[in-house]
């Protein structure tokens, strides 16, 4: 109803000009109904036109206003917790009651399936190539043992490791006694399809989804660790 009585108001007729001001000021009267007045106006501009030029004109045109009423702009809420939120709420420590070695047989299992999808260890296998793919693994729920440290009391230890943080690896023994072994300057067994691997904790001072796509450089043997 508004936009009808807008027409009305700009498609009104001229006013009673006086004799001679209509020809001076360039206007006429309507020779087309009110709601054909552009589409008429238009043809007579472009009459002279090529076909061609008409053609693409009547592709193009100019969007005077937006179609839709904008929403104003809302903050999303957080929904993730800092690293600090973590912390505070621990919600990375386990509880005693879950720190049961028997709880994590079958997370060993699945990590035994996993590696071996992974690195299809054949007779031919390629041992740089394993020794990559070694590197990048997941080691949540792989059985290891400390066989160097630079502290003593964790030689010899053995578990299954829970969480992998940047410098710490937490391991459950089989005394269902969950330990913090820290990576650097330590060597670490890791035992799978009857074979050995070594993990030289130096060269997993990473976070595990960060060391996933680092490229490491091999052969890695000049690289010494302090013990």
């Amino acid at each position: 109803m508004a936009e009808n009585k807008d027409q009305d108001l700009l498609y009104q007729p001229l006013p009673q000009y006086v004799s001679g001001e209509k020809e001076k000021l360039g206007l006429q009267e309507l020779s087309c109904p009110k709601d054909k007045f552009v589409e008429s106006f238009l043809d007579r501009q472009i009459q002279n036109f090529k076909p061609s030029e008409k053609k693409e004109l009547k592709k193009s045109y100019l969007l005077l206003d937006l179609p839709y009423r904008q929403k104003p702009t809302v903050a999303k809420k957080k929904t993730t917790l800092n690293s600090k939120e973590k912390k505070a709420k621990k919600v990375y420590d386990i509880p005693p009651e879950h720190q049961k070695y028997p709880l994590y047989i079958p997370l060993h299992n699945l990590w035994l399936q996993y590696i071996k999808d992974l690195l299809q260890v054949t007779p031919t296998s390629n041992l740089t190539m394993l020794q990559k793919k070694m590197l990048k693994a997941d080691l949540h729920g792989a059985l290891v043992t400390v066989c160097k440290s630079r502290c003593p009391s964790y030689v010899g230890l053995t578990g299954i490791i829970l969480q992998e943080r940047k410098h710490v690896f937490k391991i459950i023994t089989k005394d269902d006694k969950l330990k913090t072994v820290p990576k650097a300057n330590s060597v670490f067994s890791v035992e799978f399809e009857g074979l050995r691997a070594k993990i030289y904790g130096n060269h997993f001072c990473l976070r595990s989804a960060r060391r996933a796509n680092k490229k490491f450089k091999l052969p890695m043997t000049n690289q010494t660790i302090d013990l």
